[in-house]
């Protein structure tokens, strides 16, 4: 049997994949599981295969990545959603009990109902306003009945397709005018900086809910136009309402990151600190 300190599922996603070079830098073990260029390359749904790994290895800390945030297929193909985002979470605390592992899991800033002007504590009110929430809220229960868990609501983004600051970036090269959300507020944190943390909370022992994000809360309008000005770049767009999207959004997800802070004992980045670490992924 071999012993790895970490497991990473998803370890080919934006999170997983950057999680995996901190440890990389730390010089820690780790094992990871994909669909593809992994350890162990899998479809995460067939969980009667994934036992396996837990029989052949020995693991410190299992750190689930995976998960399927595509909003709008969530709201679609909500039992396919279920699969990965909850059922597995179940899975993996199960394996975590048996096998005395530390079980990390990945949640969102979409679970908190938000108030307007107000950033969302872990004790905050918790609101499933549409179905991708729903999943994330109902996987949240499996973790807590470990005597070592730990639950991170973020919103992190990154140079990767299918992400919030790739599209920014990629929209001022098409012509036209943009929508922008004004009413969405968000406490967005660059990649790297959201791993590096996750890596140092596991280092101390910490069990728990904890808030990863920017020390402050701006829109996503405001955010894009932040990063246009510092690539000094011209565009246009247009001022809108997220309520244009048929599947219903959060608008007020800000993170109050205190008990992060006092944990870690150093301060998160401001959004400003986050977007100019984005932008050097680009340069």
């Amino acid at each position: 049997m071999k012993k790895y300190e970490y497991l990473v599922l998803g370890s080919n996603g934006l999170l997983g994949s950057n999680v995996i070079k901190v440890l990389k830098k730390k010089k820690l073990s780790y094992f990871t599981v994909a669909r593809k260029k992994s350890n162990f390359n899998l479809n995460l749904k067939f969980f009667n295969k994934l036992k396996k790994i837990f029989l052949k290895n020995k693991f410190n800390v299992v750190i689930n990545c995976a998960g399927i945030i595509d909003i709008d297929y969530c709201e679609k193909h909500f039992k396919s959603a279920l699969i990965i985002n909850c059922l597995l979470v179940k899975f993996l605390t199960k394996m975590s009990k048996k096998y005395n592992l530390k079980l990390v899991q990945i949640s969102t800033d979409h679970v908190y109902k938000g108030a307007k002007f107000k950033l969302n504590s872990e004790k905050s009110k918790i609101f499933a306003i549409n179905k991708y929430a729903k999943t994330k809220i109902l996987s949240e229960k499996y973790p807590k009945k470990l005597k070592r868990y730990l639950i991170i609501r973020t919103n992190f983004t990154g140079k990767r397709n299918d992400t919030f600051i790739n599209w920014v970036i990629n929209s001022v090269k098409k012509k036209g005018v943009i929508d922008l959300f004004n009413d969405m507020y968000t406490s967005t944190i660059d990649v790297t900086s959201c791993a590096n943390i996750i890596v140092d909370l596991c280092s101390l022992n910490t069990k728990g809910i904890y808030n990863i994000g920017t020390r402050n809360s701006i829109s996503k309008e405001k955010f894009a136009i932040k990063v246009y000005k510092k690539l000094k770049r011209n565009f246009n767009y247009r001022s809108v309402s997220c309520d244009i999207h048929n599947t219903p959004r959060g608008k007020n997800l800000g993170l109050n990151v205190q008990k992060i802070e006092k944990k870690i004992g150093y301060k998160m980045p401001t959004s400003d600190q986050a977007i100019n670490n984005l932008i050097k992924e680009y340069k």
